[in-house]
């Protein structure tokens, strides 16, 4: 690849990587001519949006992370979707639409059949299920201290009690919707697709100036389409390392005495190891690639190519800190981003009648399915359905392909007997497939969007949980505006700083 125009190099092609190089080659396109414009490289190993990017409801809140650290991110990022929607025609391309979205309380379900009643792992108050709706800032685990969001007749909550940096505690608490105390309860008719016979209480958290939605999957790509238009040049592969032109590791001899009581004979040698003559091994010679750029960085990927960079972004949502084995990301520690992969299952539905723009939290309290369960629903324009839950308990990490099967035929049999029985639209017959996906969570419930403190371009945006097609957009410009000025200067980013824990 020609080396003479500064390289911009994206590594992930989900929300985040695809928003953050929108944004960088519109911005770039935008202030230089073509001979001279920086070029931007995405990179991605399977497919774009191969994960949780395409594989999450897609829904979209404005105040509901009001009170915590990503209360600008995300009502920033709520706004900007609906600009980006606007300028390119989103409610065609990818679904984009506001919506009403309804809390909606099950005290108990009628019985399974006695054959599927099978005794399951009775978790406790500090194990339960998290569904894919997770507190972004995370809060104590004491009732009395949590930010309580109360709703006053509008779409605006107003916040009651402020939390702080010492309540940055929890990993995964549990929620599904914000707290909705004053929120008046409506009739069970208003979501009537519901078994209403069986909701005990159904209360509105949003409307359609409040909550909207979009299909990830078709954002995602969309936006790599208008990318290109910019500029954007997309690379399959996966990345193996990222090199530092600029350091040269320690070299330490050790030197063993041949007379040494360890050292082994030259006949032991050849019947214990294999000798390799290092002159005339076949290998990377990593030191000729670096004498041979005038780039900071190279990217090394899987197919024998190699991409000399002065930037590269770090952006590949629950597999963030494979960067930890790259050279160049020496100076990063795993406790700096501890980003894994949060399963959860979800099924795709396509009922006979189309389903009104009604998201729905259903909250299962007292079932036969061993304590509680929460199910988020969300009828799409297309006439589909999107269904997700049943997340599994702790972080993974996550398969190196992307593509492996990852779901459990127990939690998803699980979630579409539940669907089943919450819903009559939605129906065994209805449901189409059911797999999984791993949300990308950070340990502290923080995104992390910033520069590696001392580097000369190093960057990483990952750690978004259940909130990254949310806050996507907005993580892609601001990472743009770090990337072409040099300083973020639509949101503050001191709260996703690097050094923020450690």
């Amino acid at each position: 690849m020609p080396t003479g125009r500064e390289t911009i190099v994206v590594i992930g092609a989900g929300i985040v990587g695809v928003s953050t190089a929108y944004f960088t080659a519109k911005k770039l396109a935008a202030e230089y001519p073509a001979e001279k414009r920086p070029r931007v490289v995405l990179v991605e190993q399977c497919e774009p949006g191969c994960s949780a990017s395409g594989k999450s409801g897609g829904f979209l809140a404005r105040h509901w992370s009001d009170g915590t650290d990503t209360e600008q991110l995300a009502q920033f990022s709520y706004d900007l979707h609906a600009k980006l929607a606007q300028e390119h025609n989103g409610p065609e391309r990818w679904g984009y639409r506001p919506l009403n979205t309804f809390c909606a309380e099950i005290d108990r379900i009628p019985v399974m059949p006695a054959k599927q009643h099978k005794a399951v792992h009775q978790r406790t108050e500090a194990e339960s299920v998290v569904t894919s709706i997770e507190v972004i800032a995370p809060r104590s685990h004491s009732t009395s201290s949590m930010a309580t969001v109360e709703y006053s007749g509008t779409s605006t909550p107003t916040l009651l009690l402020d939390t702080d940096d010492s309540q940055q505690t929890s990993t995964h608490g549990s929620i599904a919707v914000p707290e909705v105390g004053s929120v008046k309860e409506v009739a069970p008719e208003a979501v009537p697709w519901l078994k209403t016979d069986l909701v005990n209480k159904l209360r509105q958290v949003g409307d359609t100036t409040s909550t909207a939605q979009v299909d990830p999957l078709k954002l995602t790509r969309s936006l790599l389409v208008e990318a290109k238009t910019f500029g954007l040049e997309s690379v399959r592969g996966k990345v193996i390392d990222v090199a530092d032109t600029g350091y040269r590791p320690p070299f330490i001899e050790l030197s063993i005495d041949s007379k040494h009581p360890y050292r082994l004979s030259e006949a032991e040698q050849a019947n214990v190891l294999d000798i390799v003559d290092p002159i005339n091994a076949e290998r990377i010679d990593v030191k000729s690639k670096k004498l041979g750029t005038n780039k900071p960085y190279i990217v090394f990927l899987d197919q024998g190519r190699d991409i000399p960079a002065d930037k590269i972004v770090v952006a590949c949502g629950a597999w963030a800190n494979s960067c930890l084995r790259w050279e160049a990301f020496r100076d990063v520690s795993a406790s700096q981003i501890p980003i894994q992969g949060l399963r959860v299952h979800y099924l795709l539905a396509k009922p006979k009648e189309q389903i009104p723009a009604q998201a729905v939290f259903a909250e299962i309290n007292g079932t036969v399915y061993s304590g509680e369960d929460a199910i988020e629903i969300y009828p799409r324009p297309d006439g589909s359905v999107f269904i997700c839950g049943e997340a599994l308990d702790d972080p993974e990490m996550p398969p190196h392909n992307p593509f492996e099967p990852v779901y459990s035929k127990r939690a998803t049999g699980r979630l579409k007997q539940i669907v089943n029985d919450v819903s009559s639209a939605l129906s065994f017959d209805m449901i189409q497939y059911g797999l999984a996906c791993h949300l990308p969570v950070h340990a502290k419930g923080i995104p992390v969007i910033s520069k590696v403190p001392s580097s000369k371009g190093l960057y990483i945006a990952a750690g978004h949980g259940c909130w990254g097609i949310l806050n996507g957009p907005a993580t892609g410009l601001a990472v743009s505006e770090l990337l072409v000025d040099g300083d973020c200067s639509s949101l503050d980013l001191s709260d996703f700083r690097l050094d923020r824990w450690y």
